[in-house]
């Protein structure tokens, strides 16, 4: 799940934030660089490029370093050279991730910076043995020797240098545009393109793999393609390179035009927002129908723990909440990661937003002192609506059906608050793998309803193998699922639209209205279900109204 929570603007007391027009001219140590990356959208997406792209090249079997120390600037990327830079010394120097390591998840954001430090250790055991490995970084380290200030000092000279540049747009630049919404606008990955590239030798494919792949936190292997990068000849060579799937950002009309659902390739959303109307907790056990019963038996369940009423997020209750999330979420949750950090209370009140959050909270019946789960929530007025965000429990409260409660407490504050809709969150639009088949029937079970968010994609699976990986105790796999974009939805030509007038929009920002008001699109009418079923025969709960195409799932020695 990932509410869209923005991470910027953290550093008001850590950094000092870099005048108009440079950097500041005497740093102390990366302060400055980071300060810039703040404040310089595409600074900063162009470090997070090279972090990926070193966690790529860490999970190879023989892992090199060498792109990381050929990158040079590009017309859509002026800061890939120092970004390369920065990165690659940040490898090379570990100590100073961990000096700096505040100010870094500050600026990029905790999963980033975990991905830094996972990526960094698997580089540092690689190259102990010697080898061409410990030497390219011994290169790292003197090309931006962190404990040398003259040497940082360069560096805050060359950024200088490189902002100022900024001013002047060039005309041959390819830029990045712009798109979100509210307060958390954030730039597109995509790059519009005029056509089709020339096709990619082997060699360049092999190196776009590596700039481009995502791994995810489980194993599953993507490369995304900017339109009009991707041919179908290269799957062949994707596949010997353990690319597990494939996705066209932003694509165009043309590649819609050629590349067909029944070919393999799939419209969709990046992710998916889970919602459903503010009614009363009546309205919602009405609303359930021959499910009622299970629902009051389920909230029967958490009874026996001491919980809520939902209350305003403080520090000392986030303090007791965060190492259950640790724990349970980032620790033992296959493909766990960190989406909040331990200062997230004193973010949010620095940034001045606290009043927007709330948590509920239960505790061990036998020592009400013991906090056992909890969920935090945002009121988020920008959206129209009440989020509920990350939650956390013991796995022996798991069984009393938190979501539940948490449904029936979170409700009457929602009224309370003036809004018409309640959201479970966003999820990325990819189940059985990372996320579970069972995540999706829980949230379908509760009434909440898919609506396409974030960027629009066609995506491709090349390799079902890892998918097949996934079995229960019994063996069986449930395959995978996602929910589609209907070809002749309204909203795929307002995406169009919005392409060829060279500022593609996220597919929130063309439903045309708030959720459930008569002006949007009903997700009936925009989003199609996708399952691709494993050997497990029973079915999936699945929203209803939505139509769900099933299919089975491709072999992985049947190719497409």
């Amino acid at each position: 799940m990932r509410p869209p929570l923005s991470r910027l603007g953290a550093l008001a007391l850590a950094l000092c934030a870099p005048p108009a027009n440079a950097v500041v001219s005497r740093p102390a140590s990366l302060i400055p660089a980071l300060s810039l990356a703040q404040s310089v959208p595409a600074f900063r997406e162009s470090m997070l490029t090279q972090i990926r792209l070193v966690s790529t090249l860490s999970s190879q079997s023989k892992p090199s370093l060498s792109p990381l120390a050929a990158s040079l600037p590009t017309a859509t990327d002026p800061w890939r050279a120092e970004s390369a830079r920065i990165v690659g010394a940040l490898v090379a120097q570990p100590a100073a991730v961990s000096a700096h390591q505040s100010e870094l998840r500050a600026v990029l954001g905790d999963t980033s910076v975990d991905e830094l430090i996972k990526a960094a250790a698997r580089i540092q055991v690689a190259a102990a043995s010697g080898g061409a490995l410990a030497e390219e970084l011994d290169v790292l380290r003197r090309g931006l020797d962190l404990g040398d200030a003259s040497a940082v000092e360069a560096l805050a000279n060359r950024l200088n240098a490189l902002f100022e540049a900024s001013k002047t747009p060039l005309e041959s630049a390819v830029f990045v545009t712009a798109a979100g919404q509210g307060g958390s606008k954030k730039p597109l990955v995509s790059l519009s393109r005029a056509g089709e590239k020339p096709a990619m030798s082997a060699a360049e494919l092999e190196a776009y793999v590596v700039k481009n792949a995502v791994v995810s936190p489980r194993g599953l292997k993507r490369v995304n393609f900017a339109s009009g990068d991707y041919r179908p000849e290269y799957d062949a060579v994707l596949r010997k390179l353990g690319v597990d799937a494939t996705v066209i950002k932003a694509p165009s009309r043309a590649e819609l035009g050629r590349f067909k659902e029944e070919d393999g390739y799939h419209l969709k959303s990046e992710y998916v927002r889970w919602v459903m109307p503010a009614h009363s907790l009546e309205e919602h056990e009405r609303a359930l129908g021959k499910n009622r019963g299970q629902f009051l038996k389920q909230l029967k369940a958490s009874e026996g723990f001491k919980f809520g009423p939902p209350e305003p997020l403080t520090a000392e209750k986030y303090a007791s909440w965060y190492p259950l999330y640790q724990e349970e979420i980032v620790l033992n949750k296959p493909g766990g990661k960190s989406n909040v950090g331990p200062n997230f209370v004193q973010e949010r009140i620095e940034k001045g937003d606290i009043a927007a959050w709330h948590g509920l909270f239960y505790y061990d019946p036998a020592d009400p002192a013991v906090m056992v789960g909890g969920v935090i929530m945002k009121a988020w007025s920008e959206r129209g609506m009440f989020v509920m965000g990350y939650a956390a429990y013991r796995p022996d409260f798991r069984k009393a059906n938190p979501n539940v409660r948490n449904l029936a407490e979170i409700l009457p504050l929602a009224r309370k608050l003036g809004f018409k809709v309640v959201s479970f969150g966003q999820d990325t639009n990819f189940f059985g793998y990372d996320y579970t088949l069972g995540l999706m029937s829980n949230k379908a079970g509760h009434l909440l309803t898919p609506y396409p968010e974030d960027e629009i994609v066609l995506l491709k699976v090349l390799d079902t193998r890892k998918i097949l990986s996934v079995q229960d105790k019994q063996g069986k796999n449930g395959g995978y699922f996602f929910f589609g974009i209907k070809r002749d939805s309204p909203l795929v030509e307002r995406y169009l639209a919005s392409k060829e007038a060279g500022e593609p929009k996220e597919a929130q920002e063309l439903l045309g209205g708030g959720y459930f008001t008569p002006e949007i699109l009903p997700a009936a009418r925009t989003t199609v279900a996708r399952r691709f079923k494993g050997n497990d025969p029973n079915p999936l709960r699945v929203p209803s109204g939505v139509e769900v195409v099933e299919l089975p799932m491709t072999p992985p020695s049947s190719g497409d």
